[in-house]
């Protein structure tokens, strides 16, 4: 019966890791698609068309997104479309990558000016992961529960308590 236990539990922990692992995925990916998109606006603002700021994206990022982003330079400069390669990035990063692969598709394809596309979005992103931060903020109390009830109490009463209830005892011994 206990290793039936042992197996749920250790099951229950595997699961929760493994949440964990991919929701810190999604903010990674979340926070580096913001700086990409803010570092295009800045590229396409020093005068590069669209798919030139894309070719020297991969310059300026960190690693787990400059090797995708690379990759779609190596293939435009190979000869790729355009909208192919954005619909590439767009399967690749998957949802997050949504309305920075669209405003990039609108600029090319009907000649939008990209920059305040770029700018609203990176103001709702970073609107977004304040109210993320702002949640998680709220959460940190009740999660500081856990090792104040587990840690900090049990070591109260063992220093605090014990202590003054043996001597009580001590005490009762020496009147009797």
């Amino acid at each position: 019966m206990t290793t039936i236990w042992f197996i749920g539990i250790a099951i229950a922990v595997y699961r929760v890791r493994q949440s964990r692992l991919q929701r810190k995925t999604t903010v990674v990916t979340k926070t580096q698609l913001n700086h990409a998109a803010d570092m295009i606006s800045v590229l396409l603002l020093s005068g590069m068309t669209t798919p030139q700021a894309l070719q020297q994206l991969h310059h300026y990022l960190d690693e787990p997104s400059r090797t995708v982003f690379q990759d779609c330079s190596q293939l435009l400069s190979c000869g790729s479309r355009f909208h192919d390669v954005v619909r590439q990035l767009s399967s690749t990063f998957g949802s997050p990558a949504f309305a920075l692969c669209e405003a990039l598709l609108a600029s090319e394809r009907d000649g939008i000016a990209v920059g305040p596309l770029l700018e609203r979005l990176s103001a709702v992103t970073r609107q977004q992961r304040r109210q993320e931060l702002d949640a998680a903020a709220r959460q940190l109390p009740v999660r500081m529960s856990i090792p104040l009830v587990t840690c900090v109490l049990p070591s109260f009463v063992l220093l605090g308590v014990v202590p003054l209830f043996v001597g009580s005892l001590g005490g009762l011994d020496a009147h009797m």
